[in-house]
């Protein structure tokens, strides 16, 4: 789903850290749009506020537009986190009034 709101995402790897704005959200993954460019194949950890809480996920970026943003896959994930991420989702991919 689209995501129309901002939205901040926070990301920390080996050697990154930084975050980005939401653009795109699955139960699989996501699309940040930042200005730093993260290499394919590179496993970060992601966060994500979601009211009081905070989601959690390890994941993969799996494609880089230099200056546009990444996508990453999830890879792992508590099932409180899976709640949260399928909270997150219904609430964007549900109309907005």
């Amino acid at each position: 789903v689209k995501v129309t709101l901002v939205v901040p995402v926070g990301f920390v790897g080996a050697s990154h850290r930084l975050t980005g704005d939401l653009v795109t959200l699955s139960p699989y993954g996501l699309f940040v749009r930042t200005k730093r460019e993260v290499q394919a194949g590179t496993v970060l950890r992601v966060g994500i506020a979601v009211g009081h809480e905070t989601f959690r996920a390890a994941a993969v970026v799996r494609h880089s537009d230099a200056g546009e943003g990444f996508a990453v896959e999830f890879i792992q994930m508590s099932a409180n986190d899976r709640a949260l991420l399928r909270r997150l989702y219904l609430r964007f991919s549900s109309p907005q009034d």
